[in-house]
């Protein structure tokens, strides 16, 4: 019986160990979620990234009708039929015409149209990333919000742990007459503070799960993995950021491929210009008799007056405004990089100055408490210690989060997540 235990202990224990290392991956509870499997669902479920996907659709559907020909034309025609007596029956002059035409673009515009639409499709592939690109920031702004409210959370809860700590050492000196009902007073009230404090937190943190829910498609609110030590893994140069950004960023490639678009609509335009030729063939009969004839034709317009000007110019704008577009997306992306390495530096100095005074903080906490338990400190020197230790905290949860949220926004702004 014992050795049956032994072998059910040890099956136990290698299921845990497949389950947890063998696998290669930490298995997360049901309500949290990973920033790499957040993005994934971001990817695949978000409305607007599904809404826009289907800009190609249309794009390709644009492609499609444009590789299309021409359809011909059937037409039947019968006249000099008899009225009155004898209505419907063919009369001396009757001639019934049975004809097709068919329109001859010339020019090679249906190559032209098709590669221009061809183009477009590519460029709306880009935009679409770029959308994406765009919905990031929001992504992992409201990520880490979600992060720096867990983070208010458990340092309100703590805060509170600690004050009813300090309220039972004070009630105790009340009983003992060491402090008086106006001290006691303002500690109880203290605590009041400290527990909407608690419920803010929590009430913030449940609209941005709410809000995030939306961002990845689910129906239920869910919190993010507690982030561990930002790694100091130094970030690239200003130029670096700017040469990987130029290759990178989809709103710039999109625009520098409707630019292409742009210039093969020019040359389009100016094609559309010329006339295109219509050619038929006609069977013919004649008479009552229905004698047999054949008929070729063909027609053209004359270029006389319309040679598509209007369309001409308007391709011509069309070109000319997309290169200053490139040129402003270039200077837009020059001050985002610059904008979000100066936030990033800065938040660093920040949080790097909180974190040598954290463990001071907490010292300083400590021996507060310990020196009002034995009545070295005022009840006001205490609330004001607790305050300031307070401020601390939050300070230094807002430059934690905040230092690895612009960490992530470079590679946003570089183009850098795919």
């Amino acid at each position: 019986m014992r050795t049956f235990f032994r072998q059910t202990n040890l099956i136990l224990v290698l299921g845990l160990f497949l389950t947890f290392f063998v696998s290669g991956r930490v298995v997360l509870a049901d309500d949290e979620i990973d920033l790499k499997q957040a993005l994934q669902e971001f990817f695949s479920t978000n409305f607007d990234v599904l809404i826009n996907k289907f800009e190609i659709d249309k794009a390709y559907a644009d492609y499609v009708t444009a590789k299309l020909r021409p359809n011909p034309t059937f037409s039947v025609n019968d006249i000099g039929l008899k009225t009155g007596k004898g209505f419907g029956a063919s009369g001396d002059n009757a001639q019934m015409t049975f004809r097709i035409d068919q329109l001859l673009e010339t020019g090679g515009k249906r190559k032209l149209r098709s590669s221009v639409a061809s183009t477009t499709v590519e460029a709306a592939k880009l935009s679409y990333q770029d959308t994406i690109r765009s919905l990031l920031i929001g992504f992992y702004t409201n990520f880490f919000n979600m992060t720096l409210d867990l983070a208010n959370i458990e340092a309100a809860k703590d805060d509170l742990t600690r004050f009813d700590r300090v309220l039972d050492i004070a009630n105790k000196r009340f009983k003992a007459g060491d402090l008086s009902s106006v001290d006691i007073m303002k500690l109880e009230v203290s605590r009041i503070d400290l527990e909407n404090t608690v419920t803010n937190a929590e009430n913030q943190f449940k609209n941005d799960a709410e809000q995030f829910a939306m961002l990845i498609g689910r129906e239920k609110a869910i919190k993010p993995v507690k982030i561990g030590e930002i790694k100091d893994v130094p970030i690239a140069s200003e130029d670096v950021l700017l040469e990987r950004a130029y290759q990178n960023r989809y709103d710039l490639l999109a625009l520098q491929k409707q630019a292409k678009v742009a210039e093969k609509g020019k040359v389009l335009a100016k094609v559309m210009g010329r006339p295109d030729v219509s050619v038929g063939a006609e069977r013919d009969t004649f008479g009552p008799d229905h004698s047999l004839g054949i008929g070729l034709g063909f027609s053209v317009a004359l270029p006389l007056y319309n040679r598509n000007q209007g369309d001409r110019l308007r391709k011509k704008a069309e070109l000319e405004q997309i290169v200053l577009q490139i040129e402003k997306t270039k200077r837009q992306i020059v001050l985002d990089i610059r904008q979000n390495l100066n936030n990033f530096q800065a938040t660093s100095k920040v949080f790097d100055a909180y974190k040598k005074r954290k463990s001071d903080m907490e010292d300083l906490m400590a021996r507060s408490e310990k020196a009002f338990t034995y009545g070295a400190m005022t009840v006001l020197d205490l609330l004001n210690t607790q305050k300031t230790f307070r401020d601390f905290k939050v300070k230094y949860n807002q430059a934690f989060v905040q230092c690895g949220l612009n960490r992530e926004l470079i590679q946003v702004y570089t183009g850098e997540i795919k």
